[in-house]
């Protein structure tokens, strides 16, 4: 009989970092001065800033439509390949 594992703790809530993140522009003008951005603090997450864009996924999918026409092309060409063959061996 197997023995009763104990059970796995939940993932925990990593505190962000204390550490400001730079503006863009900032760092090239004072290299020296940390400057954190505007909605930024070292208590408040940065999402109320950027609204815009909440996470890292992308939902630009036009790369699929020119695979899927790479995919067609090529199995065509093989097809081709294949019915031309039949006729040369056959």
């Amino acid at each position: 009989m197997t023995a009763r594992q104990p059970r796995r703790a939940r993932r925990r809530v990593v505190p962000a970092s204390t550490l400001p993140r730079p503006v863009a522009g900032a760092a090239l003008e004072h290299p020296a001065e940390p400057v954190a951005s505007p909605g930024t603090t070292a208590r408040t997450p940065r999402r109320s800033a950027s609204r815009g864009r909440e996470h890292h996924v992308t939902t630009d999918y036009r790369y699929v439509h020119t695979d899927l026409y790479t995919i067609g092309g090529v199995g065509l060409i093989v097809i081709a390949f294949i019915v031309a063959m039949s006729f040369v061996v056959g």
